[in-house]
């Protein structure tokens, strides 16, 4: 083949081709030159659906939502040089968080390497432990055989038995830009299907005859599938064991309120008596009270299942470690009811707690709390909200409860930063439709390059603004003389003249029930920013007065 921009522009949809029919669909890609072969690929290919973000930063964290939400691979791709360090955020959080992404680097060919050449650095092995395999192909070449077995493989890679980002980089020789038609070549790749690791059943019995007294599950911010939320609500009540569940693992909303699950796990946590068992599903808590207990209790059974084999358990007391399908462990299971008036006695906490939440609450002053708690008890059934780290998620955890209706709730969890928070919200409202991001003013700032791609996207931006790093009140750099100056960090900007900048709708709610009332009426539309200033004193008073009120006192 003499022309070597045809060359590579095959070489590129031979890939492209490869990865979509091994089951790629979505791709996200920032202009540049060097990509021209790759982006031209995947906008040609019948099957692909490609967005366009000009911030390769913006680009990773929006990729990231995509495939949050959809539970699927999506491919990204970007420039040489800086431009693909920019992912390296999106890269990290999506390895601790387990989300498949295939990051597809262009780059300059070997004899550009070490020589001064513009826009070129050494991109092998970027990302380095972060991702699941990292391939360097060849500058291209005639044969395009392999390709698609070649995807294949790495589309497999971001899925199992790990899921997470692989790095494929792809140099590319220039001219970069096919002339005249370029048929889609006609290959299949083979079929890689990932399977279910199910329990070994020596192992289920010797972890029956454990699970004897006063037993809880305890499930983490993970997203759990529907099978495996099912088959955990149906051990909870074989075994008379309530669920200490995180918003995120989608077991506090729609389960129902016979099922067990408390609805304020973190307030019943600070004071609940020890218990005699604990079966642990998905990351660690958000909030630390229910870790505390659990650490509290070393020595007692604590079983950690998970079916990626990576294990949460900072403290270190876990007594066994199950790598299995949550869903088959729960099924199998047999073990011994818990007394009665263990669960009774968790009930009665969590049914004080839920009523100290709403004489919190009760005032029309905004505040996190308040504003969370009434947004997800009205928000509609399989509404998608992101929780923005810091503030956003812990005030949700505290305060939201328990709903009957099902929602879908997101976070970046895998490393708990404030970057990217909007972009990942983004990808999620793509993936799914009308969708709530809830930030704080300082994720908002952080991301504020992703309302770009606000505009015909239905994400609705509630920016709950308490003047700085609101978090660090709940924390011991509070009384730090220098607290306001280093950890605070107040930012001076304007959010109204931000939306108008990017072309977006604003509105300034100064009370709990017109904020929410503004994002349920524009739902559907998107494209707004509801700004709730609150006053962070204020804050902290509601949060230490509900945590006071809602400590029963256990009988032992």
């Amino acid at each position: 083949m003499s022309d070597p921009a045809r060359l590579g522009f095959e070489w590129a949809q031979a890939l492209l081709d490869g990865f979509a029919r091994a089951g790629l669909r979505r791709v996200v890609a920032s202009p540049g030159s060097r990509s021209t072969p790759l982006t031209l690929a995947a906008l040609r290919h019948p099957d692909l659906a490609v967005d366009l973000v000009v911030d390769e930063r913006s680009a990773g964290f929006f990729a990231l939502g995509l495939a949050k939400a959809e539970n699927c691979p999506v491919a990204l791709i970007a420039t040489s040089g800086s431009a693909i360090a920019n992912w390296a955020p999106a890269v990290v959080e999506a390895d601790m968080g387990r989300a498949p992404l295939i990051l597809l680097s262009a780059d300059r060919p070997p004899e550009l390497l070490e020589c001064g050449a513009n826009q070129t650095m050494d991109q092998n092995a970027l990302f380095g432990v972060h991702v699941r395999a990292f391939r360097a192909l060849p500058p291209p070449e005639p044969r395009l055989d392999w390709l698609p077995a070649f995807a294949a493989r790495i589309f497999e890679a971001s899925r199992f038995p790990l899921a997470g980002p692989v790095h494929v980089n792809v140099p590319l020789r220039e001219p970069l830009t096919p002339m005249g038609e370029t048929p889609l070549p006609v290959a299949a790749g083979p079929l890689v299907c990932a399977g279910r690791l199910a329990p070994d059943p020596g192992l289920i019995e010797r972890l029956d005859a454990l699970l004897v007294g006063k037993g809880v599950i305890v499930c983490g911010p993970d997203a759990l599938d529907a099978e495996a939320r099912a088959a955990i609500l149906d051990l909870s009540r074989r075994l008379d064991a309530p669920v200490f569940a995180d918003l995120l693992s989608g077991l506090r909303f729609g389960a129902g309120e016979e099922a067990g699950v408390l609805a304020h796990p973190d307030a019943v946590a600070r004071r609940a008596p020890p218990f005699d068992w604990a079966l642990r599903f998905g990351g660690t808590p958000v909030c630390r009270a229910t870790a505390d207990w659990l650490r509290q209790r070393r020595g007692v059974p604590q079983i950690v299942v998970s079916p990626h084999g990576r294990f949460a358990d900072p403290d270190r007391v876990a007594t066994h470690f199950v790598q299995a399908d949550v869903a088959a462990v729960c099924a199998s299971l047999r073990g011994h009811p818990s007394p009665p008036e263990w669960g009774v006695s968790l009930a009665e906490a969590d049914a004080l707690a839920a009523t100290a939440a709403d004489a919190a609450c009760s005032d029309t002053i905004a505040f996190e709390g308040g504003v969370l708690r009434l947004l997800l008890q009205l928000l509609p059934e399989g509404a998608p909200v992101f929780l923005a780290n810091s503030l956003a998620i812990r005030s949700a955890e505290w305060f939201s409860g328990r709903g009957a209706h099902g929602l879908r709730i997101f976070g970046n969890r895998g490393l708990s930063g404030i970057d990217g928070n909007l972009s990942t919200a983004l990808g999620i409202a793509s993936a799914l439709g009308p969708a709530v991001a809830v930030v704080g003013d300082l994720a908002f700032l952080h991301d504020v390059n992703a309302l770009s791609l606000m505009r015909g996207r239905r994400l609705t931006v509630l920016l709950l603004d308490n003047g700085g790093g609101g978090i660090f009140d709940h924390l011991p750099q509070a009384a730090l003389p220098e607290f306001e100056q280093a950890w605070t960090a107040a930012q001076a900007y304007k959010p109204a003249a931000l939306a108008a900048g990017f072309g977006l709708r604003y509105i300034r709610a100064d009370t709990t029930n017109a904020a929410v009332a503004a994002v349920l009426e524009n739902l559907a539309v998107g494209g707004l920013i509801v700004h709730v200033a609150i006053d962070r004193a204020f804050s902290l008073a509601r949060c230490r007065s509900f945590f006071a009120s809602c400590q029963p006192e256990f009988c032992s």
